[in-house]
Formats: C-alpha cells, sequence, structure tokens
C-alpha cells in the first residue's frame, strides 16, 4: 500500500483542482477578479504589475540595444536549430525504429517527457516562462505599446507569469518595434540559461569532489550478466574476485575467470559497500544491424567465451584476437545466452561467424578515422563491456559537468560537446541524485552547505539551464506562431518589398504568406520526421 500512496496523493490533488477548475468554469464566481479557466488551465489576469514593468523598461536606450543583440542571438540559433533538423533527418535512416524518439520525448512538459523530473522540471519551466514573457512586456512597453494585462497561469501548479500586449498595436506599429519585442522572449532564455550553465558548472560542479576513486557503472547492458545479477547504475566497482580496482582499465590487467563462470563483484552504493556474484565474461551491450554479429544472431546481452579459438574474458582479449584476423574471414566462436529455465548462462547454437571489414565499416560511417596506420581486420559490429557494465571513473563524470569544453578547439567540437552537455539527462547524469551524488562531496567555497542543499540548487540551475534553452531554440523556429516564426514574417515582408517593388499590396502579403507557410510546413515535417522516419525505413 505505501507504493500506491505517490499515486492516491496525485489522484486526489487532480481531483481537487478540476473541482474548482469546474467550479470557475461554470459558476464564474472569480471573473470580476480576473480568474478564469481557459482549456485545462487557470488563468489569473490583473492591470497590477504594469508600473513594475514601466520601471523596469525606463532605460530604454539600453532596452533597444538589447533588442538588438537578441536579434543575432535569435538569428544565430535559428540557423543552427534549422541545420540541426536538416541534419537530424539525414539520419533517421540509421536510427532502429526501436531507437527512434516516441512523441512525448518531443514535448518538453514535466510529468509527460520521462527525462525531465517532475519537481525540476516545473522549476524550470516557471523561470522560463516568467523571464520570456516579462522580456516580451518590457519591450512592449519600451515602444510605447499597451499591455492589456499580466497575469499567472497554473495547471495544478503554477507554471509561469504572462504579459499581454495589445494585439492590434502590435500587428500595426512598425516592423523594427516588433521584431524587438518578439526577438528579445527567446533571446532572454537562452541568456538565462547560458548564465545557468556556467553557474551549474564552473561553480557547483567544479567544487565536488570524488569520495573514492574507483570506477562507477554508468550504463547496463540489456539482457547481460550485470543486469540479471542486479548491478546497478552508479554501484562503484572496488573489487573483482579479491583483485582490486581502481580504475576502469584494471578490468584488462586482473586475472578472471573463464567466461561462464562466477566472479564476486564488491562495490560501494548508497555509501554501503556490499558484493554479488555474477557470470563472468565479456557481454555485448550493442549489436549494429546488417553487420557480422546481427547476422550471424548475437544479440545483446550475449557473451562472446572464445573466438577463433581463443578465449576471451576482457576487452583486451578480442582485440588482439580480432587483430590477427583477416576481412571477411570465417572463424570459430563460442557464444553464450541466458536460459530463464536454467537461471544461468549456457552455448548458443552457433560455432562459426563471418566477420565483416573494419576498413569498409569506417569508409561509412567515419572516414576521417582512417589514417595510413589504420589497418583493415575482421570486424563483428558490435559495443562490449566486461558482464556488461560500462564503467567510468569518478573525474570522468565530474569533467563532463564541471568542463564539458575540455579539448574543444574547432566549432565541430565545440558543437559536439554542447550536444553531449545538453544530453546529459539522457546519460543518467542530470539531475545528480543518489546513488550517483553520494560518490562526491562539495569542496571549497560551497563545502559548508548541507549535501541536500548543495545538489538541490544545483540540480535546479542546470534544469533552468534545459528548460530555458528549449524553449528558446523551440521559440526561434522560423514557423507562426512562434516567435521566429513572426521575426522571419517580419524579415520577408521587408524584403518582398525590396524585390516586388511594383506590386500590389495583396500580391505582396499571398507573396509573404505563401512563403512563411511553406517554411512552417517544412519546421512541422523535419520534427514530425524524427518520430515516423526511423519506423518508416
Amino acid at each position: 500500500m505505501a507504493d500506491l500512496a505517490p499515486y492516491i496523493i496525485l489522484v486526489i490533488v487532480l481531483a481537487v483542482y478540476f473541482a474548482i477548475w469546474y467550479f470557475i468554469r461554470k459558476r464564474k464566481p472569480f471573473e470580476k477578479y480576473g480568474v478564469r479557466a481557459s482549456g485545462p488551465f487557470i488563468m489569473w489576469k490583473t492591470q497590477r504589475g504594469r508600473d513594475f514593468i514601466d520601471k523596469l523598461a525606463k532605460p530604454a536606450r539600453f532596452w533597444r540595444s538589447y533588442a538588438t543583440l537578441a536579434k543575432v542571438i535569435c538569428l544565430i540559433i535559428a540557423i543552427f536549430i534549422m541545420a540541426l533538423l536538416i541534419w537530424e533527418a539525414t539520419l533517421v535512416n540509421r536510427i532502429p525504429d526501436d531507437k527512434a524518439p516516441s512523441p512525448e520525448m518531443m514535448l518538453g512538459i514535466p510529468g509527460i517527457n520521462p527525462v525531465i523530473p517532475i519537481v525540476y522540471g516545473i522549476i524550470g519551466l516557471i523561470v522560463a516562462i516568467v523571464v520570456h514573457e516579462f522580456a516580451h512586456g518590457i519591450l512592449t512597453r519600451v515602444s510605447k505599446l499597451s499591455l492589456k494585462s499580466l497575469g499567472i497561469i497554473l495547471l495544478v501548479v503554477p507554471l509561469g507569469a504572462f504579459v499581454e500586449p495589445d494585439e492590434h498595436q502590435l500587428t500595426t506599429t512598425d516592423r523594427k518595434k516588433r521584431s524587438n519585442v518578439y526577438a528579445v522572449g527567446p533571446a532572454t532564455n537562452i541568456i538565462v540559461a547560458l548564465v545557468c550553465a556556467l553557474l551549474f558548472s564552473s561553480m557547483f560542479m567544479a567544487s565536488a569532489q570524488p569520495v573514492r576513486d574507483n570506477p562507477v557503472v554508468v550504463g547496463i547492458g540489456d539482457n547481460s550478466p550485470a543486469s540479471h545479477a542486479g548491478i546497478l547504475f552508479g554501484m562503484q566497482i572496488v573489487e573483482v574476485n579479491g583483485f582490486s580496482v581502481t580504475v576502469p582499465a584494471d578490468i584488462e590487467r586482473i586475472s578472471l575467470p573463464d567466461p561462464g563462470s562466477n566472479v564476486t563483484i564488491t562495490y560501494y552504493y548508497k555509501s554501503t559497500r556490499e558484493s554479488r556474484q555474477v557470470t563472468s565474461g565479456l557481454a555485448l551491450v550493442e549489436v549494429s544491424q546488417n553487420l557480422a554479429a546481427y547476422n550471424a544472431g548475437l544479440t545483446k546481452g550475449m557473451v562472446i567465451a572464445s573466438l577463433n579459438d581463443t578465449t576471451i574474458r576482457n576487452q583486451t582479449d578480442l582485440e588482439s584476437t580480432l587483430a590477427k584476423t583477416r576481412p571477411h574471414q570465417t572463424v570459430n566462436i563460442t557464444a553464450l545466452a541466458y536460459y530463464p529455465n536454467l537461471g544461468g548462462y549456457a552455448p548458443i547454437d552457433l560455432h562459426t561467424i563471418a566477420l565483416g571489414s573494419k576498413l569498409e565499416y569506417y569508409q561509412k560511417v567515419n572516414p576521417s578515422l582512417i589514417n595510413s596506420t589504420f589497418k583493415d581486420v575482421g570486424f563483428l559490429g558490435i559495443n562490449s563491456a566486461y558482464v556488461g557494465a560500462l564503467l567510468t571513473a569518478p573525474d570522468k563524470i565530474l569533467q563532463r559537468l564541471a568542463h564539458p569544453l575540455t579539448g574543444v578547439n574547432d566549432p565541430g567540437k565545440f558543437i559536439g560537446a554542447t550536444l553531449l552537455y545538453i544530453a546529459l539527462p539522457f546519460q543518467g547524469l542530470a539531475p545528480v541524485e543518489s546513488p550517483l551524488a553520494d560518490l562526491f562531496v562539495a569542496g571549497g567555497a560551497l563545502g559548508g552547505l548541507p549535501a541536500g542543499a548543495f545538489w538541490f540548487i544545483g540540480n535546479s540551475l542546470y534544469w533552468i539551464f534545459w528548460i530555458n534553452l528549449m524553449v528558446g531554440m523551440t521559440n526561434v523556429l522560423p514557423a507562426v506562431p512562434l516567435d521566429g516564426g513572426y521575426l522571419f514574417k517580419d524579415a520577408v515582408e521587408s524584403l518582398v518589398q525590396r524585390v516586388k517593388k511594383n506590386a500590389t499590396e495583396q500580391d505582396r502579403q499571398r507573396y509573404v504568406s505563401i512563403i512563411t507557410y511553406i517554411l512552417a510546413i517544412t519546421v512541422f515535417f523535419l520534427i514530425i520526421w524524427q518520430l515516423i522516419g526511423p519506423r518508416l525505413l
């Protein structure tokens, strides 16, 4: 019954909220105070607060300069996000259908997107909406346009504030003022995101220190020995069969038992030292489609016990054995699979395997790695790890969090490092919570903070960064009704006026509508293609 308690509380909270929502919608007792139901939301509109925005808008010259910078930011981000969408569209044929993003993954809504934690997600969303709308409001007043109302929007919890400019004034004012209003919203989200990322990495994560230096489990292969033995993300491995493991490379140096036999792994988990019996062996973590291992029937979780008559105990054994083979050579193999009825691993009915070509593979996926020292040998098309547990050092985790741009010396690496930083939630590295948080302690000036406060503030900063970045990047897309769509529409109107000087106003508007409509459809297609493309190809 205790496991159901959170769900019961959630149902009660939702029931109370929608009872209030229904009462407001039907009886309308608070309409004179500006409270009304709109869709599933409860909105409170008021004219209070306009004086506060007027005060913020007083340094008009500063805000006009800021708006100019905002338009530059929007242009750069719009070009980047469109290029990213087009690039991703060319890759969908390489994405297995089981790896394709689901619809909820495309929505940045806490509680719907499974990657976004509810509490930190709500904090990030509130900050994103407030700074976005207040930026619009400030530039509206700088442009001497009216604000009809300000308010708060709720969906069970407050989602943020909003400002409502006079739409007629906004659409009829000159193009420069209108573009200023549209640009500052997403640009402010981007700036807030960058500031929070700097605080999260350079202040909080840079002050964290490992409790121990032993390697940490950061991934578990599906159906692998580690998964069957209950090895979990965040476990810190200290011994394997009594041999000390200080760094991940120690797995390649210590004496390991034959594949299929048991090995004792000792670890720390949530600050407690424990041990487990795990089936030893090099397990397949990934098997690439249409390559040698896949074509032979090998699947994730299987263990390679021997290859070309050589026992395979670890990754070094596999690499050295493959280095002695030729492309397309047929070699002997022994592979083990987990059988639930046996409660353990046993050989599968596979005795030989036709290897692929390492050169042919890299020519297709990464030709830049081919150089004068590249040797073409037999190729399996797999990723593997001892017992299926991917390990890394605590220092490497901190480097990913505190110094994400380490080693970046060209634009390509910068983009790659940036995308990896954004992808921390997909790798289990954001938010940093127990058991991962138990591996580190705060030091330096932040060492006096309680551990709970340190991680709460740090995680909040990351998710304010993440949500603001997503809101900003989404809103600069050149598709109406997004801010970027209106900015693009104004830019197209200006261009059409210059190119079609002799056209009537009606014809110019028709050209603008056609161009903006085509681009909006293109943006929509590029996004939807990521959902359906991998499932069709």
